[in-house]
């Protein structure tokens, strides 16, 4: 039964993908503010398809901790396609740092660009840091919105740990702005690269924003931690309720 609830919310998903990046080039003559709303609905539809067709639940937890100033970085756990989808219904019109690969993506990369989203070259090293830092200084003043970044640069499968790339450190060094850990559990049941959508219910967790100011290695050591020991406790939880 398993594989074909997962068989009809890949298919839900997948249609409504492929819907929303043709429908994407008409919104190019218009405001960004369009493109966006196409993400959140696909977020939006995610979760329902989800809910309809995998038995799988999104829960969202600490949204008191969202700071309601929009001039603040996110930095989350990234375990599976999941969270970069979910956080965009969460959290309102955040840009989001990403890989500069996406843009070469046939229509995606021309929607991530109208998004004005921000993209990385992790090739160059230094002085993409400094780049990277610098575009989201001005886009951040241009157009105040929440900055989504995920600080091990990849996917990591579940119960790993993987240092953080020194990105975060260098975005919340420079930009002087409260940083939004975010633990999730997501991997437990929608694993990066698998087929199979497990039951159960996938927690997102805002946990308690650190505010700007702490010496570069106390922030990273602070974020990692937090970040880290929260999502371990998220998976203990999904596989004490939800053994496989």
């Amino acid at each position: 039964m398993i594989y074909i609830r997962s068989f009809f919310a890949n298919l839900a998903f997948y249609i409504v993908l492929i819907t929303c990046c043709l429908i994407a080039p008409i919104s190019f003559i218009l405001p960004k503010t369009v493109i966006l709303q196409i993400i959140r609905f696909q977020s939006i539809h995610t979760r329902i398809s989800l809910k309809f067709f995998a038995n799988l639940e999104v829960e969202y937890r600490g949204l008191e901790n969202v700071p309601k100033n929009r001039k603040y970085l996110i930095a989350s756990k990234h375990q599976s396609l999941a969270e970069a989808v979910f956080l965009n219904h969460a959290i309102d019109e955040p840009t989001i740092i990403a890989k500069k690969q996406l843009l070469f993506v046939p229509v995606v990369g021309l929607a991530f660009k109208k998004a004005k989203f921000i993209y990385v070259d992790r090739r160059k090293g230094e002085t993409n840091i400094i780049a990277m830092v610098n575009s989201a200084k001005r886009s951040m003043d241009r157009d105040p919105r929440p900055l989504l970044i995920f600080p091990e640069g990849t996917r990591t499968p579940i119960g790993e740990r993987k240092p953080y790339k020194y990105g975060i450190t260098a975005l919340y060094k420079g930009l002087k702005v409260p940083c939004l850990p975010v633990a999730i559990n997501a991997g437990y049941f929608w694993s990066r690269r698998r087929f199979l959508k497990y039951p159960g219910k996938m927690v997102i967790e805002f946990l308690k924003p650190i505010p700007p100011g702490l010496e570069p290695d106390n922030f990273s050591k602070l974020l990692y931690d937090t970040i880290e020991d929260r999502s371990d406790v998220l998976l203990e939880e999904a596989k004490r309720d939800y053994p496989k």
